[in-house]
């Protein structure tokens, strides 16, 4: 049994030997070194390792399956919602968080500076030093963003909206990266206050747009709709009205501002989107000042207290219009004075070139400028309110107390240094030891009208209407404050006196001023809906219609100014109460010198039509006898279809075809020649051609080790290609363009001659369109296009217009580069 064993044992050693030694040589047959198998070994997976992997897998699985499934559901409770609810829902709330949460963190940002400012009270070097450089600063980090971070957040964004509503395509201003750039420049330049003078209601409504349309983008995404313009219009408007409703908590005014401001028609069917997207907002913003503890309950912006029986007395109706007066004649001085500067600084070579260049440096200057005219314990204290916010200086405005009776009980009560620091009464900020209230309302009516339009020309984030909005509030409590120290006793009525409210001619001023400035009428329902006082809508109304009439018969609205001196595509607005729009026919100011296409048409012609003229879009008519229009061509197609009919290859195989392959010196066909007779040709550099300018054939390198012979053979061989080349591009251009080839559009717009200008007005805003085709019982007679209209407009504004005469007409009917005559001329 022993021996049986051990035998046993031998057997089964040499088994084990003979697999190993087999193991080790099918490694080495594989070429595996014992490194790499001794690697395999390490990184080989146990059983263990392939269940946890399975098992992550398989969680994977499922969590992708859930995440399936619920996004189906999401998309699913939004189509049976409705997607625009919960898309203006979220557009509003989002909107009024951010505008309530830039506006506490300015106020931290106001204190911060003026808590400074107060500790440095015995030191007056130190004090301003603080003051400037803060203001400085702020300028300075704002211009940095709108230059490097994103060129599109400068300025306002109410003027480039408007005229992308009218369909022109700007690309980057409703990006993200332009919405940071935005907010982060407006915060700084709201954060400067008063001193500075610029508000955030231009930058809130840009910065909503561009939220509505990103969330738009991602409602597409999450329905599976597709985009088109319509609805991005729609986002466009939901979101402008929004931008107005979350600065001034006015849903109502906000909507009809943002209407007046940037559309030129708008759709009734967009209402409750724009007023939907506004109430969600104002709501929003009001409980997060009740959740704050700013406010007690959810209430008005700017609460008031005044007489609702008897708040004026008849004969203050004609106040209140001379008050609109005057108010239209501050703005249109404002408006002219604007441009003019404006103008001068893009039109100043060196000026333009120094701005471009150093917008950081011109912001740090001109706002070390306004610091300095405004500092506190300077010439400030002349000024009034240069410690106040702007939402300050409206509470002082409205505020019911007569200055001038409440400086008189005050008297020996002001003692101290100005200005008085305090938080309490702030309209004790607008008193001084050596000057009345009325004298301190002056200053600061004259000098901010002028420091106004020097901080306008900074480029930087920032609003507009809120400075005119307050400035007209201050020319307001100036002519309030005149009209109480001239009728001390009021107005008596019916044996009864009544006192004139200063307050209700601040309402009244900054809704006329702030109207005329940017040619809207909503103004009015905007100050109703931010002080709660309906008793003044008749004397507020007639000073806003009254500023509005002169405003508009003699300048354009601050909007349209930066479209022009932008030179952006626009129309001007036609001239209210006349009626010479409708005396001005198309006939009157269309242009016959037409560029169009002859069915039939060949390539050559479509080539002279695009180096004649620039136009992006070409009629085709039947036959220069009738001249029936067929159609529209672009200009796109036109050349991309030249440009295939000369293309490299098809010459390259006309080439081939025509040599069977071959190319010699003699250029000739030679199927039969030896190799030894191919190798001795002459050997040639094929060159790169134009497909829709003639063939030209350019060589100047030239080998050195070539001998004379082959230059000869190389110059022969030259002008003979490009013989055949011409004749080859000459034999293109003569072929007829085949109709199937071209994306005509076979409906373009149309207008007839007896249209009047206010109709294709009203048509060009409305469809948002570029050009339009004249026809006379479907024969082409002219074309319109922006051009013309503004043309037509500005003459008919400005009572210059001529309109064609006839020969004109006939004598410019046949100057088309494309008809017979002059083809063979």
């Amino acid at each position: 049994m022993g021996v049986l064993h051990s035998d046993r044992l031998e057997e089964i050693h040499e088994g084990a030997g003979d697999k190993s030694v087999s193991e080790v040589e099918r490694k080495e047959k594989c070429g595996e070194s014992k490194a790499e198998s001794e690697m395999s070994e390490a990184y080989s997976y146990t059983a263990t390792d392939k269940d946890q992997q399975g098992r992550l897998h398989q969680a994977c699985g499922s969590l992708t399956r859930l995440l399936r499934t619920m996004g189906l559901a999401l998309r699913r409770l939004l189509l049976r919602l409705g997607e625009d609810w919960i898309f203006l829902f979220l557009l509003g709330i989002s909107m009024a968080t951010i505008s309530f949460g830039l506006d506490v963190s300015i106020a931290k940002l106001q204190r911060a500076n003026l808590w400074v400012y107060d500790s440095l009270d015995h030191y007056l070097y130190l004090q301003y030093f603080s003051w400037v450089l803060f203001h400085v600063l702020l300028m300075m980090t704002s211009a940095a963003v709108a230059k490097y971070i994103s060129p599109q957040a400068a300025g306002s964004g109410i003027p480039e909206i408007k005229v992308t509503l009218r369909g022109v395509v700007l690309a980057e201003f409703f990006t993200l990266r332009t919405f940071i750039a935005k907010l982060i420049g407006v915060t700084c330049t709201l954060a400067a206050g008063s001193t500075i003078f610029l508000g955030k209601v231009g930058p809130f409504v840009h910065m909503a747009t561009i939220l509505a349309t990103q969330l738009g983008r991602l409602m597409v995404k999450l329905v599976g709709a597709k985009e088109n313009p319509s609805r991005k219009y729609e986002l466009l408007i939901a979101g402008a009205a929004v931008g107005v409703a979350c600065c001034f908590v006015a849903p109502v005014g906000g909507v009809l501002f943002s209407v007046e401001t940037t559309a030129t028609h708008f759709a009734v069917r967009n209402y409750w989107r724009g007023f939907f997207a506004a109430t969600c907002a104002a709501l929003m913003f009001r409980l997060l000042a009740v959740i704050n503890r700013e406010k007690e309950t959810v209430a008005i912006l700017f609460s008031t207290n005044w007489r609702v029986e008897f708040p004026f007395d008849l004969p203050e109706y004609l106040s209140y219009a001379i008050l609109g007066v005057v108010c239209g004649c501050v703005c249109c001085v404002y408006l002219f004075l604007h441009r003019t500067t404006l103008l001068f600084l893009q039109n100043d070579t060196r000026i333009s070139k120094f701005l471009r260049n150093n917008r950081i440096v011109y912001a740090a200057f001109v706002s070390w400028v306004l610091a300095s005219v405004t500092f506190p314990h300077g010439f400030g204290q002349y000024l009034g309110g240069t410690r106040l916010t702007m939402k300050e200086h409206l509470e002082t405005f409205f505020n019911n107390i007569t200055w001038g009776v409440e400086e008189l009980s005050l008297g020996a009560n002001i003692t101290g240094q100005p200005p008085n620091p305090s938080y309490d009464n702030n309209w004790l900020q607008w008193t001084h030891p050596n000057m009345s209230t009325v004298e301190i309302l002056a200053c600061f009516v004259v000098l901010k009208f002028f420091l106004l339009l020097l901080a306008n020309t900074m480029i930087i984030p920032a609003g507009y209407f809120l400075p005119v909005f307050v400035y007209g509030a201050g020319l307001g409590r100036l002519y309030g404050e005149i009209m109480a120290k001239i009728f001390q006793n009021g107005f008596i009525s019916e044996g009864i006196p009544i006192k004139i409210t200063p307050a209700g001619y601040a309402l009244a001023g900054a809704a006329a001023y702030s109207g005329a400035v940017t040619h809207t009428l909503s103004t009015a329902l905007l100050v109703f809906e931010l002080s709660g006082q309906m008793s003044h809508i008749l004397p507020v109304l007639i000073a806003v219609l009254i500023a509005n009439a002169i405003s508009q018969s003699y300048q354009n609205s601050f909007f349209d100014l930066i479209v022009i001196i932008k030179k952006l595509p626009y129309l001007p607005k036609l001239k209210m109460g006349q009626n010479s729009a409708h005396d001005i026919c198309a006939e009157d100011f269309m242009v016959t010198n037409l560029q169009y296409l002859i069915k039939g048409f060949k390539y050559r012609d479509i080539r002279s039509l695009l180096k004649s003229c620039d136009l992006k879009q070409f009629p085709i008519v039947d036959s220069e006898e009738s001249k029936i229009l067929l159609g529209s061509v672009s200009r796109k197609i036109l050349t991309k279809l030249l440009a295939d009919q000369l293309s490299p290859e098809r010459r390259i195989q006309y080439m081939l075809d025509k040599t069977g392959g071959n190319f010699n010196s003699d250029f000739t066909v030679s199927p039969e020649k030896s190799d030894e007779q191919k190798i001795d040709e002459c050997e040639y550099t094929d060159p790169i051609y134009s497909a829709q300018e003639t063939v030209v054939y350019e060589s100047e390198e030239k080998h050195k080790t070539h001998t004379d012979t082959r230059r000869r053979c190389s110059a022969k061989f030259k002008s003979q290609y490009l013989k055949m080349v011409e004749e080859w591009e000459c034999h293109q251009l003569n072929q007829e363009v085949p109709l199937e080839y071209l994306t005509i559009d076979p409906a373009p717009y149309r207008l007839l001659e007896k249209e009047t200008l206010y109709q294709c007005y009203d048509l060009f805003n409305l469809l948002g369109l570029r050009m339009a085709y004249v026809t006379r019982l479907g024969r082409l007679v002219g074309v319109v296009s922006l051009t013309e209209i503004k043309e037509g407009v500005d003459g008919s504004v400005k009572g210059t217009f001529s309109p064609r005469t006839q020969e004109e007409t006939e004598e410019t009917l046949h100057l088309n580069p494309l008809t017979p005559g002059a083809n063979s001329s």
